[in-house]
């Protein structure tokens, strides 16, 4: 009956999942040729109450339950409970524009010009992440202006902008069901960075990740410093565990962050018996406070001299979780990864 399994992974996201679920009904491909799936993992907020009321409007909206709570196992119980032959999976915490499935699946479908790829050669589709902040007030904005920042996680074609083109990866992805039959689902045991691997696992099987920026979805970024902390370190954890499971999977601005703590640990330990080490700890704290303070007032001129301090603030504490958050994850993924 359906075209398109949509998977939308939920744990108490009440205030999200009712505009998030607006914005698929809002969808110029045909709402009745989806089939929805809220894969809870136990909300214990109104998340699920939410879900109900729209289950008893729209016959084609369900809710699933996912007894291992994290999302890589939602995506799995969400296409094995669909036949559609495209999956598209939806993050509860953003909006999308009204065309965005009708976009992704006209790559598909060979309705655009793919410079130079063919369409039976995509493995999966996304865009542009739009970052806006969840409220005014100054950490929320701050976070989101965060989550833009080259200099703040990364230079990744879906935060920053770049043309269409072949990619490492992108959010909220489309896939057809054929080359999931084929390569399998998202690794369970990971209970993030759960999509670079699998799009590192498509790359490897000679299909192309491939970014629109036509396709456009709006992400709403933490709005506390505690919760921005705790996932960049979570992050971090996670890519020191993609290390032992695909580190092809990793790129380079993964683990500027892991460098900068290394050295700067190092150096605090090392600088108080060798005088050569303290001055190199002092030159790489003046080149990252310089790439700092530009990268802030770059934001602060733009936006206002309230956000200079704050985000240059968010910034150095951000690095240094995800960096920690790596090395936490190069120990403990060494047992639980190391012999797979």
């Amino acid at each position: 009956m359906y075209k398109v399994a949509v998977i939308i992974p939920t744990l108490n996201e009440e205030k999200f999942i009712a505009k998030c679920l607006d914005s698929v009904i809002a969808q110029t491909f045909a709402f009745a040729e989806m089939d929805v799936m809220v894969v809870d993992g136990g909300s214990h907020d109104r998340t699920r109450d939410i879900v109900e009321d729209y289950r008893r409007r729209w016959h084609n909206i369900r809710l699933v339950h996912n007894p291992g709570k994290i999302q890589s196992i939602a995506f799995n119980i969400g296409m094995k409970c669909s036949d559609a032959p495209y999956i598209v999976r939806l993050d509860a915490h953003a909006t999308y524009d009204r065309d965005y499935i009708r976009r992704c699946l006209d790559i598909y479908a060979g309705h655009n010009n793919l410079n130079g790829c063919r369409s039976e050669e995509i493995g999966n589709v996304g865009g542009v992440c739009r970052i806006l902040p969840q409220h005014p007030g100054l950490m929320a904005e701050t976070s989101a202006f965060l989550n833009k920042s080259r200099f703040g996680i990364g230079g990744a074609a879906f935060r920053v902008g770049a043309p269409a083109g072949c990619v490492d990866t992108v959010p909220f992805g489309c896939f057809p069901r054929k080359l999931l039959d084929k390569i399998g689902g998202m690794r369970e045991d990971l209970p993030r960075g759960e999509d670079n691997e699998i799009n590192s696992r498509i790359r490897r099987s000679g299909y192309k990740v491939y970014h629109d920026p036509a396709i456009v979805s709006t992400y709403y970024s933490r709005d506390t410093l505690k919760g921005n902390l705790r996932q960049m370190y979570a992050n971090g954890v996670s890519i020191g565990h993609l290390f032992y499971v695909d580190r092809e999977s990793i790129g380079v601005r993964h683990l500027v962050p892991l460098a900068f703590v290394t050295c700067l640990t190092g150096g605090l330990c090392l600088s108080w018996t060798c005088w050569q080490v303290a001055l190199l700890l002092v030159l790489m704290l003046i080149i990252y406070a310089t790439c700092n303070l530009v990268a802030s007032m770059l934001v602060a001129f733009r936006h206002g001299c309230k956000f200079l301090l704050p985000l240059s603030g968010l910034f150095l504490l951000t690095h240094l979780a995800y960096g920690s958050g790596t090395i936490v994850g190069l120990v403990t993924g060494y047992g639980k990864f190391k012999s797979q």
